[in-house]
């Protein structure tokens, strides 16, 4: 996408809906964002309405207030193209992004823009997401296989309404998410090679490795009908996708280390996948299990079995610009992988409880050593009562020269309760009161600590 440097409008909120043949519900969508409880004036909605071929246009230009702005894509660019579109458009100093087929909460937008102007370290605000009746779990946080496909815990089990609190995540969900507009813009926007799925995976991922946060705020909730769009196309084309960016996902953000342990189980497990979820017995071309062969000329599967595959060649087909955007991604980022295993999660979860999937998984995971893949790291806080800056006190030398060392093998925060002026692209060095460190400290797996911290 493009990534001008246009004025964009303080406090603004530009909130991207992307239509493809589902107006009833992008003009529902509409009318629910205007009826929210944020200033009329500091709200702006941009409507892409992305090669339907149907009378979409007509019917929500009839059937919303002038002041929407509509955008007419010749083509269906995919939920990555019409975002990206919409962001193009955008003059609001945030961007959001909601699905046509949800309904946000009168408070959706009130309970996440404060978090992103209290804290510039955030680049992204990740939205609690109910099912339509807020009965069961679509989105309350982010996990990652090592096989690349990004997932939502606890996603379709009923919601217990119990306390949660903000959190750091991997990734937002595509469906309900506010961002800051030029950060977008500076990462180039979602992947439109993905077209849909792992987009949000991806793009959350790239954040996190490049220094921006993606914080769960579960105040700031939606309701999503979910899968409303998907249901346009044969369900295959889903598999085949999926597969894909989940290879492509993995691909671009994993560091080189990670990469070489995961890329091959990976896209033999994609193979696997298709055919173990298809009850495809593959032994009819195993000749010491069938060792009269096979008279017939074709062998006829289902479009299932073979979508990993098929997702495996178009992968390949897609390297050589894969590569580009890797070399770029990773010559830039300042987050090692072992330092986002507290945001990956279970990165074992083979997610398909199917038997001879589940072997093949498990074969992988022990052949290839995978049940270690992020260990090395942990989540380290060293606190000094010093301030931190460029000229320093012995005890905040130490302190610096400590969080340095520690910051090769773990995610490492620099605190001060003094003042801190100081930053250094290995680690996180901010100032935070006594109260404020109260969060860091649960944050930790290890807290390195001078003087009388544990007296306050």
């Amino acid at each position: 996408m493009k990534s001008g440097k246009s004025e964009l409008r303080e406090l603004v909120v530009s909130v991207v809906i992307v239509n493809f043949r589902g107006a009833d519900d992008t003009i529902a969508c509409v009318q629910d964002l205007q009826a929210m409880d944020w200033p009329e004036h500091q709200l702006e909605i941009v409507v892409v309405e992305n090669g339907s071929g149907d009378a979409s246009a007509e019917k929500i230009r009839s059937a919303v207030d002038p002041s929407v702005r509509l955008v007419e894509s010749p083509v269906n660019g995919g939920f990555t193209g019409g975002c990206n579109l919409g962001a193009e458009h955008a003059t609001g100093e945030f961007l959001a992004f909601i699905n046509n087929d949800a309904r946000p909460d009168p408070s959706w937008l009130r309970a996440a823009v404060p978090t992103l102007l209290a804290d510039s370290t955030i680049g992204c605000v990740a939205s609690k997401v109910l099912d339509w009746d807020g009965v069961n779990v679509d989105y309350v946080g982010a996990a990652l296989t090592w096989y690349g496909m990004g997932y939502k815990p606890a996603a379709g089990s009923a919601y217990d309404c119990g306390a949660e609190e903000p959190r750091d995540v991997l990734f937002a969900t595509g469906s309900a998410m506010i961002t800051r507009t030029q950060l977008f813009r500076d990462l180039g926007g979602f992947d439109e090679r993905f077209f849909m799925f792992y987009e949000d995976v991806d793009l959350g991922w790239r954040m996190n490795l490049l220094g921006d946060r993606v914080r769960y705020v579960p105040e700031s909730t939606v309701f999503h009908k979910h899968h409303a769009s998907i249901e346009k196309y044969a369900s295959y084309r889903e598999r085949f996708l999926l597969e894909r960016n989940a290879l492509m996902t993995l691909y671009k953000n994993a560091e080189q280390v990670t990469l070489d342990k995961v890329l091959a189980p990976a896209i033999a497990l994609a193979i696997r996948r298709g055919f173990a979820t298809s009850g495809v017995d593959t032994g009819v071309l195993d000749l010491q299990r069938n060792p009269l062969g096979d008279a017939e000329p074709t062998l006829e599967l289902p479009k299932h079995a073979v979508a990993g595959a098929f997702a495996v060649d178009e992968f390949l087909s897609q390297l050589r610009s894969l590569t580009a955007s890797r070399r770029d991604l990773q010559r830039r980022r300042v987050v090692r992988d072992h330092q986002l295993v507290g945001l990956i999660g279970n990165f074992l979860e083979p997610a398909i409880p199917e038997e001879r999937y589940l072997e093949g998984h498990a074969a992988l995971v022990d052949a290839f050593g995978l049940d270690d893949l992020y260990s090395a790291g942990r989540r380290v806080l060293v606190v000094t009562g010093d301030p931190l800056a460029t000229k320093m006190a012995g005890p905040a030398i130490r302190a610096f020269n400590m969080a340095a060392q520690l910051s090769t093998d773990h995610d490492v925060r620099l605190v001060s309760t003094q003042a801190c002026s100081l930053s250094d692209p290995r680690f996180v060095s901010v100032h935070r009161t006594y109260e404020q460190l109260r969060d860091d400290v649960k944050w930790a797996d290890v807290v390195v600590f001078q003087g009388f911290l544990l007296l306050r």
